[in-house]
């Protein structure tokens, strides 16, 4: 299972400061960003997970995986799944070369889209894009002060709109999946979205804002947060970073 056309629908150094740990991103770190749509119930998905718990350990991408709903009905439903991410693919439609929603779909920095299994295509897409935008991305701190994190934007070009995006996110979670076409597959899936949303507009100058470090969820305690700065919902990413969470006292 691939396609589908639907009618509608940091990385990071530590520094002690104080006897706090700081995690920011590095200045020359210019990381870009990496959506990758994948489902329980896909079975051409697996690679593709596999890939993306690869790229965890590149300083140079910020990769997220948002597991989709539409293959719910093939006979498992997807533990991780959000309609909420299938809308997010879905506004990519219009955009993409590919003019498609599929999983594994993987979405570069808003501009080109690849599919997930192809290791070859992931990998060269990623060298384009950083060759690209070297240089030209915004520089995105994140520091965790008890249950926020302060985001601070350094300066840059600011597209139409440009919109900072949150998302909550989980290091890994294994699954053990009985039905469905990855019957009897216990499979991970990497820096999982659990909830995303917008944490206010960006017009080019130096900006700091605190957001909340962990998800919506009192029942799952997310242990990451990634920050984007995109055109839109679905256009061109400006710049992004993560941070991997300790726990609140």
């Amino acid at each position: 299972m691939t396609h589908l056309t639907l009618p509608f629908i940091l990385r990071a150094g530590c520094l002690v400061v104080a006897g706090a740990v700081l995690v920011v991103l590095p200045l020359k770190a210019e990381p870009v960003f990496a959506e990758l749509y994948t489902s329980q119930g896909c079975s051409s998905c697996p690679v593709a997970d596999q890939i993306w718990g690869e790229l965890q350990k590149r300083p140079d991408v910020v990769a997220v995986s948002f597991n989709i709903d539409y293959w719910d009905y093939t006979g498992w439903r997807d533990t991780l799944a959000s309609h909420d991410n299938t809308v997010r693919q879905k506004g990519y439609e219009p955009v993409m070369p590919s003019r498609q929603v599929y999983t594994p779909q993987v979405i570069i920095d808003g501009v080109r889209d690849v599919v997930g299994n192809q290791r070859s295509d992931v990998t060269g897409a990623l060298s384009a894009r950083l060759a690209e935008t070297r240089g030209k991305r915004a520089t995105i701190i994140l520091e965790q002060t008890g249950n926020d994190v302060q985001v601070h934007i350094g300066t840059g070009a600011a597209g139409p709109g440009s919109t900072i995006w949150i998302a909550h996110t989980l290091s890994s979670r294994s699954v053990n999946i009985t039905r469905g076409e990855n019957s009897g597959r216990v499979m991970t899936y990497w820096n999982v979205v659990r909830d995303f949303s917008e944490a206010g507009k960006w017009s080019g100058t130096a900006t700091t804002l605190k957001v909340p470090a962990h998800g919506r969820d009192p029942n799952e305690m997310t242990d990451g947060l990634a920050v984007w700065i995109q055109s839109g919902s679905n256009g061109p990413v400006q710049g992004a970073a993560q941070i991997k969470l300790r726990k609140s006292k």
